[in-house]
């Protein structure tokens, strides 16, 4: 086919990558790219890139008056492909509580857990309850982790009520689902 360059200014007959290399400069391009619809491959090496994502939920509610740290029942595991990668974890955990009539305050901690070990937790304090439930509380809780690895990771969340051990504490409350959400993120 013939190349035509058309009195509108635009060529025809040029196939994909029929231009010689440097021929289109930053000042031919439009000062805006859109790229809906199509996918974007990044460089070899190139740090940030999302390299895999895995996804877990858990619903059934899991209760606890003891005191003492327990498992939400909410893991996910993910196997990184490089030790220079990181692992951004991404939760949003469902409780409930109540207070049994001992005082009217719940000291909640969510831990996120791998190995045993804590990678980071948050608290939150209700004030001012007399014997009722919390309903509906929903706590992010965000981690980016260098596991240094390529052996297949577990994470998951621990909760713990810290001001008596006569207070009713549950994840999950009314079977409502926590989730969470784990990316390989290139290093």
């Amino acid at each position: 086919m013939a190349i035509t360059i058309n009195g509108s200014g635009t060529i025809t007959g040029v196939s994909a990558g029929g231009l010689p290399d440097g021929s289109i400069t930053a000042d031919d391009l439009a000062t805006s790219l859109d790229l809906t619809g199509k996918t974007v491959t990044l460089p070899s090496g190139t740090g940030g890139k999302v390299l895999q994502v895995v996804s877990a939920s858990y619903s059934t509610t899991v209760s606890n008056s003891s005191g003492s740290a327990f498992s939400t029942g909410l893991s996910a595991s993910i196997t990184p492909s490089s030790t220079s990668n990181k692992v951004l974890i991404l939760v949003n955990q469902n409780i409930g509580g109540s207070t049994g009539g001992s005082s009217n305050n719940i000291d909640f901690e969510l831990r996120l857990n791998t190995g045993g070990s804590t990678l980071t937790s948050t608290k939150c304090r209700y004030d001012n309850i007399t014997n009722l439930y919390i309903v509906g509380m929903s706590w992010a809780l965000n981690h980016l982790h260098s596991p240094s690895t390529t052996s297949s990771i577990t994470y998951e969340t621990v909760g713990k009520e810290s001001n008596s051990a006569s207070k009713l504490v549950q994840a999950q409350y009314g079977n409502t689902t926590s989730t969470m959400i784990l990316m390989e993120i290139a290093g």
